[in-house]
């Protein structure tokens, strides 16, 4: 049989020190749930930053274990990416056609014919300087003649390997279309003339 209203006032008169202790008891449990709750959620920030500090810890912890240092007196030799090599040996001439040739195709250039030829009659480029290592105009130059359009023909001279320097471009239009000749210059190791 439920409890009414008047049923719990009799009760709470009759057992009033029991009725207390009731009242007091579920207001601390309630008291307490509502700090844990709190305190929870404010700690829940402090252990995702503690499971990241753990997992940095781990990785350096990992990269210590891993890392070997040089020995004393190693000299470390700084290999360059192709796109660094700012000059062509003379045996490698061949490949240099082969990647201007592939190069001219990939902007959208047709009939792409590459050719070794003597050193164009304009002002040589300035070769450049790197690392000290003494570089000079190739004794040949290599001439790309194509069709397509003139802004494709600027894509690839945008693109060229710092191991060329543009001369010239010679423009020609006709029934068929525009047809270019791009003359370059080309960087060689100084002394790689006389060995080739």
């Amino acid at each position: 049989m439920p409890m009414t209203v008047a049923d719990l006032k009799a009760f709470s008169l009759r057992y009033r020190v029991h009725a207390e202790c009731i009242g007091v008891a579920l207001f601390a449990f309630v008291a307490f749930v509502g700090v844990g709750v709190a305190a929870k959620r404010r700690l829940a920030p402090v252990r995702a930053d503690q499971v990241s500090v753990s997992m940095v810890e781990s990785e350096l912890s990992n990269f210590r274990t891993a890392f070997k240092p040089e020995p004393v007196g190693h000299d470390v030799l700084m290999a360059l990416p192709d796109s660094f090599a700012i000059s062509v040996p003379r045996a490698n001439r061949v490949s240099l056609a082969g990647d201007l040739a592939s190069r001219a195709e990939q902007v959208g250039l047709r009939n792409v014919r590459v050719n070794f030829a003597p050193p164009d009659s304009s002002a040589a480029p300035e070769h450049p300087e790197f690392f000290g290592a003494p570089v000079s105009v190739a004794d040949y130059g290599v001439a790309v003649e194509c069709g397509g359009s003139f802004a494709a023909v600027l894509s690839f001279v945008d693109q060229l390997p710092s191991s060329v320097a543009l001369q010239r471009i010679t423009a020609v239009r006709d029934k068929a279309g525009s047809h270019f000749l791009v003359m370059l210059a080309v960087f060689e190791s100084a002394g790689s003339a006389q060995h080739g």
